[in-house]
């Protein structure tokens, strides 16, 4: 078994004791915890080892949302390694796309209850982030304009970065419910507005896009609460890269920032 180091198989044994490894590699993806290919019996798996404490919660989330094709399925976790098994998804080559389907699947998320997961608090994560962030004198103003609009709260992914998107054979799956808890739905939508790099004028047409396909009326803030919330979301991404010296990802970002900014 290559690239196995004697550690990480024995937290696997610990973790996973039916499971016979026939192969286990390093993949080159994910910021914050270290992930895995693990293969038994020629069936693959994603095995994530979390940097912190496990995510039993969102985890729990994940496994329902799998259940309705639109998450990777979860396989196990085990508390005291830190460690969680997926089923390895196989990915076409098509580029991901935002499509009708990834935001009817959007929609499925948005629609879970699950009263064990906590809320975001955006208010605490933007204050934490100006603290990062030299020049966010702003970010008072930005919670003030927040709280002027109706909260929509709902199940929320919270991190929909394109690699947390895949495009397999059933369409968009979504992975990685780390940071998955309730929230504004407005926060996921304006998510998508910084992955996919849109205009103020793609991220609206977007948004309609995304009411449309839920039959349900535009509200007339709409545009101006996921302008308000690109920016949020913006300043947040911003302080999490700066805070682990990232600095690659910053000018993109900063970019964005300019041309959403009113």
């Amino acid at each position: 078994m290559p690239h196995c180091d004697a550690e990480l198989s024995a937290l696997i044994r610990q973790a996973f004791p039916d499971i016979t490894i026939s192969a286990l590699r390093p993949l080159n993806k994910g910021l914050s915890n270290k992930n895995y290919y693990l293969e038994q019996v020629q069936q693959g798996f994603l095995l994530k080892h979390y940097s912190d404490a496990i995510p039993v919660h969102a985890l729990q989330a994940q496994a329902l949302l799998a259940q309705l094709g639109v998450a990777q399925p979860l396989a196990g976790y085990h508390v005291q390694t830190r460690l969680a098994l997926f089923e390895f998804l196989p990915q076409r080559d098509d580029p991901l796309c935002l499509s009708d389907s990834l935001l009817t699947k959007l929609h499925t998320l948005h629609g879970l209850v699950h009263p064990q997961i906590g809320q975001l608090d955006l208010s605490v994560a933007l204050s934490e982030a100006a603290q990062v962030l030299e020049g966010a004198s702003d970010v008072f103003a930005l919670s003030q304009r927040l709280a002027q609009f109706e909260p929509d709260i709902c199940f929320c992914h919270n991190d929909l970065v394109k690699d947390n998107m895949l495009v397999t054979a059933q369409g968009p799956v979504f992975i990685d419910f780390e940071y998955a808890q309730y929230n504004d739905r407005y926060f996921d939508l304006a998510a998508l507005c910084v992955s996919f790099s849109l205009s103020v004028r793609e991220g609206n047409q977007m948004l309609k896009r995304y009411f449309s396909l839920a039959e349900v009326p535009l509200p007339e803030y709409a545009e101006d609460k996921l302008n308000c919330y690109v920016e949020v979301y913006l300043l947040l991404c911003l302080a999490w890269y700066q805070q682990r010296g990232l600095v690659s990802y910053l000018k993109p970002l900063q970019v964005l920032l300019q041309a959403w900014r009113r």
